[in-house]
């Protein structure tokens, strides 16, 4: 019999094993004599590394706490349902993604993403309603998402606000 804390720590790192077991496979065939076998072996190694880095970094994120709503990532727009907010922003809209932290822990909610569009449009998502994962998924369109800032936030106690990715300005000449 497996102890349950056991089967929901593979659950919750099921994805990063699975980017080793592949990134081992392209070990392996990196060491096979054939030159064919070798190229492939670092195409492979190379997509576990990446699968399994790309795991972790949404793990770092995940919270076990149940928050309000769930967040929809669809046809390149960003949507948060719960029963007394919402909205939606286009990916291609955003113009600024903030990660704002409250003093409020640990017993409230106090890590909220902020989607800023052009045009004014914010909407606000609580680091713990479900499916905030997929955020990582979306955010990985955007060039230059400071993660390293992001993961700075998650370590915050305050009242603060973290820019993670601001899109560039245009120059005028």
């Amino acid at each position: 019999m497996i102890r349950p804390e056991v089967i929901a720590l593979f659950r919750r790192y099921a994805e990063v094993i699975a980017g080793a077991l592949i990134a081992a496979i392209g070990i392996w065939l990196l060491t096979r004599p054939n030159v064919l076998a070798k190229i492939i072996g670092a195409l492979v190694l190379g997509t576990g590394l990446v699968m399994a880095a790309a795991a972790l970094r949404r793990i770092a994120f995940k919270t076990d706490r149940i928050g309000p709503g769930v967040v929809e990532v669809d046809e390149r727009q960003i949507s948060y349902f719960a029963a007394d907010q919402g909205g939606a922003v286009s990916i291609e809209a955003l113009v600024r993604v903030t990660v704002v932290t409250t003093s409020d822990g640990p017993w409230a909610e106090d890590m909220h993403w902020l989607l800023e569009e052009d045009g004014g449009a914010r909407l606000l998502i609580p680091n713990a309603a479900a499916g905030t994962e997929k955020l990582f998924d979306a955010f990985a369109a955007l060039d230059g998402v400071d993660y390293s800032m992001a993961t700075k936030a998650m370590g915050s106690v305050g009242n603060d606000s973290y820019v993670i990715w601001a899109k560039p300005r245009a120059a005028l000449h």
